[in-house]
C-alpha cells in the first residue's frame, strides 16, 4: 500500500534513545517556495522518515513541504482536531496516554513539539491531497451509492509573497470573466497544479475545502466570480456548474494503490520542476 495513504503509527526508537548530547542549531538551512526550513525541522524529519543521510532527508522534507503547499493552494484543509487525534494515536503507539506526555518526551529529547505537529499536519495534508484530489481525478468517486451535490469550480490563486501580486490582482479585477477565466488562470495563477488545467479544481462537495472557500462556493450562484482572501494570498473563484451525482464504490487493492502512487509521483515531479528552492546550507545540495 502506498506509504502516504496512511499516517505512520509505528513506535519511534528515537523517543527512547539517549540524546543527552544532541544539540539542534536553529538556523535556516533551506527555503522552499518562500517557506524557511530550520535545522531543527530537518533533525525531526530524519527521525520521522528513518533517514540518516542529511541530503536524502532534506530532499524528502522538501518533497513533503511542496506537496503540502500544493494541497493548501487547492483549498484542502486539515482541522486542528485531526492533528490532535493523529498525535494522540502516535503517543499511544509509544506507550503514552496523552498528548501532553508525548510533548514532554519530545522536549526532553531536544525536539520541538510545534515542529513535530507541523510535520504531522503536512502528512495529513498529503493524505487528503491523495484522497480528495488525486483519487477523484483518477477514479471519479469515493463512496458507493451516495447521491451528492457537487459544483464544478475553477480557481486562480495569487500569492501575496510575489512581487507582481498587485499588478496581477489589478489586471484580473478589471478583465476577469467567465469566458476568459481558463485562459487567464493558465497565465496568472500562482498554483501550478490548477494553472495548467485552466484553473480547474474539479467537482467539489460541501466540506471538501478550507472553510473560507467552502462557505463562499456554496453560498454563491452558478456563474458567479468572486474573491476569497486567505492568509497567504487570494483566490478568484468561478462556479461553472452544479449537479447531483452518484459517487462510485470506493476502489481498493494493489492496482489502485499503484495507480495512485504513479500519479502522485507525476504530480510531485511537476511541483519539483516549478518549486523555488534556495539552499542556505550548501552542504545539503
Amino acid at each position: 500500500m502506498v506509504r502516504l495513504l496512511a499516517i505512520i503509527l509505528l513506535s519511534f526508537g528515537f523517543l527512547y534513545a539517549s540524546d543527552k548530547d544532541l544539540k539542534l542549531f536553529d538556523r535556516i538551512i533551506v527555503v522552499v517556495n518562500g517557506q524557511p526550513v530550520l535545522q531543527s525541522e530537518l533533525e525531526i524529519a530524519m527521525q520521522w522518515f528513518g533517514i540518516k543521510d542529511k541530503k536524502e532527508a532534506v530532499k524528502k522534507l522538501i518533497d513533503q513541504i511542496i506537496v503540502a503547499q500544493a494541497a493548501e493552494k487547492l483549498g484542502i484543509r486539515v482541522d486542528p482536531k485531526e492533528i490532535d487525534e493523529a498525535v494522540l494515536r502516535i503517543a499511544k503507539a509509544n506507550n503514552m496516554e496523552s498528548i501532553q506526555q508525548f510533548k514532554e518526551k519530545l522536549i526532553e529529547q531536544g525536539f520541538s513539539y510545534t515542529e513535530f505537529r507541523d510535520l504531522i499536519k503536512r502528512e495529513l495534508l498529503i493524505r487528503r491531497y491523495i484522497q480528495v484530489h488525486l483519487r477523484r481525478a483518477l477514479f471519479g468517486g469515493i463512496k458507493e451509492g451516495k447521491l451528492v451535490k457537487v459544483r464544478k469550480v475553477r480557481i486562480i490563486f495569487l500569492s501575496t509573497s510575489n512581487r507582481d501580486f498587485k499588478d496581477k490582482y489589478n489586471y484580473l479585477i478589471k478583465n476577469l470573466k467567465a469566458n476568459n477565466f481558463s485562459e487567464l488562470a493558465k497565465k496568472y495563477s500562482d498554483d501550478p497544479v490548477t494553472a495548467e488545467k485552466g484553473g480547474l479544481l474539479g467537482e467539489v462537495q460541501k466540506g471538501d475545502l478550507i472553510k473560507k472557500l467552502d462557505e463562499q462556493i456554496w453560498e454563491r450562484k452558478i456563474g458567479d466570480i468572486f474573491e476569497v482572501p486567505v492568509e497567504n494570498g487570494l483566490y478568484f473563484v468561478l462556479i461553472e456548474s452544479e449537479n447531483e451525482k452518484m459517487l462510485n464504490q470506493e476502489l481498493s487493492g494493489e492496482e489502485i494503490a499503484e495507480k495512485l502512487k504513479n500519479e502522485y509521483q507525476i504530480q510531485l515531479n511537476k511541483l519539483r520542476e516549478r518549486a523555488v528552492i534556495q539552499y542556505l546550507d550548501k552542504s545539503l545540495m
